[in-house]
């Protein structure tokens, strides 16, 4: 199984701050890491080609699922755009429905 991990030390603000690896080909182990004492824990997958954290912030999912084709709607909500099968505006934003039913509600509101 891939996972996108984002790097825990020597951060660059962009792309390269992500990285995809194997949890069976490049993970030696795995220990909950806290950013700071008042944070709390997340995984930490330390590899061969460093360590990472597993994504817990909405700002690092939108830039590392962008390529997948997930689209940030709103500030609380990411959706992948190739499920999408109609938008309804309503009063307060729009209802996204998706193929198999779910729908979700986000504060943006869409014209079409």
């Amino acid at each position: 199984m891939d996972i996108i991990g984002i790097k825990m030390h020597g951060r660059q603000d962009d792309d390269s701050d992500f990285v995809l690896f194997s949890l069976e080909k490049d993970v030696n182990f795995i220990e909950p890491w806290q950013i700071s004492g008042n944070a709390g824990r997340t995984l930490a997958y330390h590899t061969t080609k460093g360590s990472f954290i597993a994504i817990h912030l909405m700002k690092d999912a939108h830039i590392s699922y962008g390529p997948y084709g997930f689209e940030s709607m709103d500030r609380s909500t990411i959706v992948n755009v190739s499920k999408i099968k109609s938008k309804v505006p309503s009063e307060t934003g729009t209802w996204i429905y998706f193929s198999d039913g779910s729908r979700v509600h986000v504060r943006k509101k869409f014209t079409n």
